[in-house]
């Protein structure tokens, strides 16, 4: 590839030129803990709960999300896989406090998933030792991939 003196690249060369974008293919995926973690920092809107845990190519992406440059991009790349992961469900009847849906559990962390409003999001932020969550409660271990 040369580059002219007025900037633009002459690629009559016949050598290959790689442009921005995703090219490679041997892209690690993201620690499940770390992916979980990250993809539930995140508010969404509607109210939806966890079915399944990330797949390696959700965990793959979800690098990619982290490495992104635009916010717009992150949250589309995050937005996608939260909806490939999770189902609606009904919105509560009072819809000023909080409510509980789902604790997501992975290892020694818990997730409280809550409907607030609006949206859908973790309440404490960032989740909480798994000692501390109250077993009573619809509890998604994504250890034991079980509901």
């Amino acid at each position: 590839m040369r580059i002219a003196a007025d900037g633009y690249i002459d690629i009559s060369d016949g050598r290959r030129v790689r442009t921005p974008g995703y090219h490679q293919q041997d892209l690690e995926p993201v620690p499940e803990a770390q992916a979980i973690s990250f993809l539930l920092s995140h508010s969404f809107p509607g109210h939806r709960r966890l079915i399944r845990s990330l797949t390696i190519a959700e965990r793959k992406t979800l690098r990619l999300a982290l490495w992104a440059d635009s916010v717009s991009e992150r949250m589309a790349i995050v937005d996608r896989i939260w909806r490939g992961i999770t189902e609606p469900v009904a919105s509560p009847t009072d819809p000023s406090p909080p409510k509980l849906v789902q604790v997501v559990q992975l290892g020694a962390w818990a997730y409280p998933v809550h409907l607030d409003g609006r949206v859908t999001r973790v309440i404490p932020l960032g989740g909480m030792p798994a000692a501390e969550v109250d077993q009573d409660k619809t509890v998604l271990d994504l250890d034991r991939k079980t509901a």
